[in-house]
């Protein structure tokens, strides 16, 4: 990490911390990753972090494709807002209950049926279900025969794209997914069309975090926004797209936790 490009990144987000929002993906970017992604948990001193940057900054946003309560849960800081399911779902400070895609719910059934018929068959290769909503996940980290999941999932993925099913590959997890457009890219968007908003933070660690990227340029284009940062955050699984398409890189949750408490302090000043 460049000492003078992060400065200048610093100096940015913190100039006028009320017109900037700060945008966050959690799993691997807040949250190390781990085996189980029920055992997944944002460390404590970052959770602090964030808590006072809400109270410092327009917006501080974490967005995750888990479930928003789930988002939040992990992240540990009720103050904040979520964006759940890849952008399906909102969860607002101090809301008991997520705001649903209308146009997602109906799918909620049929794709989480596919998802649980797949999970029972293919139990025997360790293959994990995570419920998300409108989203389904097959996870097949550290099971014991990583490429023989994957190609069992494969078989999975083209009968429920025959099915009608969308689907998605991210980090040792297939997705299944309603056959209607959502990402973090539109949920990025939404969310920032809908505050006054001059500057904005994203940092992310995945190829769905590439969808917000390019929504920020495509506001910053038609002046919807005067700055914009996206930070990438590097591991030996990140994506290498990530790297290319960031304006600064950090590396780990570690790097992350170390950028966000500089901002907080250079935000006290």
């Amino acid at each position: 990490m460049s000492e003078v490009r992060t400065d200048k990144a610093l100096s940015m987000l913190s100039a006028n911390p009320k017109q900037t929002a700060l945008l966050l993906d959690v799993d691997g970017t807040l949250a190390p990753i781990v085996n189980n992604p029920v055992d997944a948990s944002v460390p404590i001193e970052v959770r602090t972090t964030l808590i006072e940057l809400g109270r410092r900054f327009g917006l501080v946003a974490c967005i995750s494709g888990r479930q928003a309560d789930e988002a939040r849960r992990i992240v540990g800081a009720g103050g904040l807002t979520y964006i759940g399911g890849h952008g399906s779902e909102r969860l607002l400070p101090g809301a008991t209950e997520p705001e649903v895609d209308n146009a997602l719910a109906p799918w909620s059934e049929r794709v989480n049926a596919v998802a649980a018929a797949a999970a029972r068959d293919l139990s025997a290769l360790g293959i994990r279900r995570e419920d998300k909503g409108a989203v389904a996940a097959l996870h097949y980290r550290g099971v014991a025969d990583e490429d023989q999941a994957a190609e069992a999932l494969e078989l999975v993925a083209a009968r429920a794209s025959a099915d009608g099913l969308a689907i998605h590959w991210g980090r040792k997890v297939l997705e299944l997914r309603p056959p209607v457009p959502f990402n973090k890219g539109i949920a990025v968007t939404e969310l920032i069309e809908g505050g006054s908003f001059e500057t904005v933070l994203y940092a992310g660690d995945d190829r769905t975090d590439l969808d917000s990227f390019d929504a920020l340029d495509s506001l910053l284009e038609s002046g919807k926004l005067k700055q914009v940062l996206k930070l990438g955050v590097l591991s030996s699984e990140a994506p290498p797209e990530i790297g290319r398409a960031s304006d600064l890189v950090v590396t780990g949750t570690d790097g992350v936790a170390e950028f966000l408490g500089r901002l907080l302090a250079v935000s006290d000043k």
